[in-house]
């Protein structure tokens, strides 16, 4: 339109319209211009600024709530951000209500025809042809924050009243309180503006000021943002507030709320939602992941935590005796030299494997700060042509004194025990037994393997750590019970010894286990066929199936005098079983039982939140959606991790795009690995990711999985023009389907959410319960570059 470009100038002319010397200034600015153009200007300020009796109304035309409004002797139905553009152009108006404004208020920013009209063309050129739906599966994942939890210090009232936020640039925006604190307020806001985290806003509570006859209350309350969440209906905006200073009118508006019986029940339990809900996640990947957490007094390990999935890490690290031997790997010297005071976290690669001499298991692990290059080299040529090759991974973090603060909180009565700890570690597991050749491609130096001695683990003594399940639910299959009588044990003769007849009495006894104690040392390990007679329990019943019942064993002390035994297998160990099992049921009234010691649950949840703090991965969680395997979610700390970055990238700030990793390969990752069938140890993935920066863009990513190479000089290569042309990263990916999500801590919090809100507890039981699959990142890029010689 010819007039466009004149806007400037027309609303130059608009406040001096009504002036006696409005000509003079119209003359003097259009001097410039030709008579028609001239004539066109002031025939526009002419409508503009003619009177208009027409109400606006815009309801059903603006993306706002919409509310009445007496202006001019007429009602109005105005959004906020058309009472804003009001109050910003009803000056330049000369305070009338005329057609420019009007038109104003009929176009404003949110209106959705002005909004259809700014959409951008839809291009008539050829597309190309979108991928067939296998090839683009949905890979944007929720974002969660691990280890932070909401937790209020002081109950929000739900009280909906109107609120009126100032907000910079004096812009003004109607709303309604959800909730309100004395401290804090959730608002839902017209999402036609612009909140951002951190912002200062002024609250107004015009309503409650007239129903408390409390003038405070108008008087302006600061508050800063905290958070922006999206409304269901897209019209709106949650606004989370903090209030800057005290105040008491807030608190006596509260409690006078609070006073009234209406409101004496309708509490806000939204935190306790939101963190029963992030609670769920947490102790699903406890429960599933595959590293083990350990916590440190000093140099010494005090703990272990245990889960369904670390268990064979744990029992790797047992001897024949099946006495565990951890307490080596992880010495003084190596805990003292990655846990130097001032250090926040600290991590290093041991490389180990086992060596059988005369039925005796030898232990051998280096760390690679204490080998030199030859030595590295001799340690991977001896050690990684056995199947009993381990590449480690230890981290190890300090606990602070705002983690001691936390954990008087939780758990105030195990203050004593939690104050003696001072560091936690995370033992992975990183070995790759497709790639076990690789540590084998440079040449063998020309050293002894007497050399490795140094490196050999000592046999005792045994470790004293308590390993502990990570959730308060009972261990054992089968109750045991104190009962002493003698026994016989008799050891078959093998090549190595003859065989002999030690004699020992019962400690405790079930249907399919023993607890013995012998005069003399057992020579045996684990795995070994014994068979056991009861010579006192015969002489009370001759014909009783107790003699020389096969047993296998499970444990033995470090003086080899206490075994424990598992019932072995055969038509004589099930009459033994069955004549057993109805013996204890007859005497169980008389039998004291041999109680299981769990761990508290107070001290769980306080290892729990030391640990989700200092996540080393990034765990994952699947859903099946239409018959297609789909990432629901995935955890992480802030800031967040390299890969974290990288995916979060390729998505948003609330959803990260997981389409580097899995594109093209779902059902190798995802749909094959998460098949629902018990599994102990998770399936492993290797995978390589060459990010090359696009100047303006975001980087393009090239991943290929281990098995895409066919040799290990391929796999150096593309590492190599990795890191040449961008950055290389490796990852190391785990999978194990899940058939029970839930634990016996997060039922407990589910049972007491379901008191105050039930249907919430419900939607979340039913969200946990449909997870099918759990997974984790683990960045193995320095292990990788090693390996490779790069």
């Amino acid at each position: 339109m010819l007039l466009d470009e004149y806007k400037g100038l027309i609303e130059q002319l608009l406040p001096a319209y009504d002036s006696e010397d409005f000509n003079d200034l119209f003359q003097h600015l259009t001097n410039d211009l030709n008579g028609p153009t001239r004539l066109q200007v002031k025939m526009e300020l002419n409508r503009l600024m003619a009177p208009c009796r027409q109400p606006v109304d815009l309801r059903g035309k603006v993306n706002g709530e919409c509310r009445p409004y007496e202006l001019h002797g007429m009602t109005h139905w105005l959004d906020d951000v058309a009472m804003n553009v009001y109050r910003r152009r009803i000056k330049a108006y000369g305070d009338q209500f005329r057609v420019g404004v009007y038109e104003s208020l009929m176009t404003t920013r949110n209106n959705f025809r002005v909004m259809r009209q700014q959409q951008p063309e839809p291009q008539q050129a050829a597309e190309p042809e979108a991928p067939p739906v296998e090839d683009a599966p949905p890979f944007s994942a929720e974002l969660l924050r691990f280890g932070y939890h909401l937790n209020r210090s002081e109950q929000r009232i739900q009280i909906s009243t109107p609120v009126v936020l100032s907000l910079p640039y004096s812009q003004e925006v109607n709303g309604i309180s959800a909730d309100i604190s004395p401290s804090g307020a959730r608002f839902r806001v017209s999402s036609a503006f612009r909140y951002v985290e951190g912002q200062m806003v002024t609250a107004y509570f015009p309503e409650l000021a007239k129903q408390l006859k409390d003038e405070r209350l108008m008087q302006g309350m600061n508050y800063r943002v905290l958070g922006v969440t999206p409304h269901d209906n897209e019209s709106f905006t949650w606004l989370r507030l903090v209030l800057v200073a005290p105040n008491d009118a807030i608190k006596d508006a509260i409690e006078a709320s609070r006073q009234q019986t209406a409101n004496r029940s309708r509490r806000n339990y939204e935190d306790k939602i939101i963190q029963t809900r992030a609670r769920g996640y947490e102790h699903c990947f406890l429960k599933h992941t595959s590293s083990i957490p350990l916590f440190f007094a000093g140099t010494e390990l005090k703990y272990c935590l245990l889960t369904e999935h670390n268990r064979h890490v744990w029992e790797h690290w047992h001897d024949e005796r099946n006495q565990s031997v951890i307490n080596h790997l992880l010495s003084e010297e190596r805990i003292r030299t990655l846990g130097k005071e001032g250090m926040s976290q600290c991590s290093t690669l041991i490389y180990s494997f086992t060596h059988q001499h005369e039925g005796k298991s030898y232990f051998y692990s280096a760390a690679l700060p204490e080998m030199r290059v030859e030595e590295r080299q001799l340690f991977w040529h001896i050690g990684a042509a056995r199947d009993s090759w381990r590449v480690i991974r230890l981290s190890l973090y300090p606990i602070s004194q705002d983690d001691r603060n936390q954990l008087q909180e939780i758990a105030p009565e195990l203050l004593d025990t939690l104050s003696t700890l001072t560091h936690i570690g995370v033992l992975q597991d990183l070995t790759n037994r497709a790639g076990q050749n690789d540590y084998r491609l440079t040449e063998k130096p020309a050293l002894p393997s007497k050399q490795l001695q140094v490196f050999r683990h000592p046999r005792n003594p045994v470790a004293a750590t308590r390993a502990v399940y990570f959730d308060p639910k009972p261990q054992r299959s089968e109750s045991r019970f104190l009962f002493k009588t003698p026994v016989a044990l008799e050891v078959p003769a093998t090549p190595e010894q003859e065989g002999s007849t030690l004699l020992g009495h019962t400690i405790d006894i079930s249907t399919r286990g023993l607890n013995l104690r012998l005069d003399e040392p057992l020579r045996a390990k684990r795995g070994d066929q014994l068979k056991v007679t009861f010579d006192e329990l015969l002489q009370m019943a001759k014909e009783a199936p107790l003699r020389r019942i096969p047993y296998q064993v499970v444990r033995l002390s470090p003086d080899c005098r206490n075994v424990q035994l598992t019932a072995g297998r055969g038509e004589d160990a099930a009459r033994s079983e069955h004549f057993l099992r109805r013996l204890i049921k007859h005497n169980e009234a008389r039998l004291p039982v041999s109680e299981e010691i769990m761990p508290a649950g107070p001290l769980l949840l306080a290892m729990h939140q030391m640990l989700l703090t200092r996540l080393n991965c990034l765990p994952y969680f699947c859903e099946k959606v239409e018959n297609q395997v789909k990432v629901r979610a995935i955890g992480a700390n802030k800031p967040l991790p390299t890969l974290g970055k990288l995916l979060q990238q390729s998505g948003d700030e609330k959803q990260l795009s997981l389409a580097p990793i899995f594109q093209h390969r779902v059902k190798q990752l995802l749909s094959e690995t998460m098949r629902p069938i018990a599994v102990t140890q998770p399936y492993v993935h290797e995978l390589y990711l060459a990010i090359l920066p696009q100047p303006g863009q975001t980087p393009r990513v090239i991943s290929k999985l281990f098995s895409d190479f066919q040799t290990g000089e391929s796999r150096r290569q593309f590492t190599r023009q990795a890191r040449e042309q961008g950055h290389f990263l490796a990852v190391r990916i785990t999978a194990v389907p899940l058939l029970d999500p839930t634990t016996a801590l997060i039922a407990q919090e589910l049972a007491e959410l379901s008191r105050v809100a039930m249907h919430r507890a419900r939607s979340l039981e039913i969200e946990f319960t449909s997870l099918m699959g759990f997974g984790e990142f683990y960045d193995i890029t320095d292990e990788v570059l090693l390996r490779l010689g790069l």
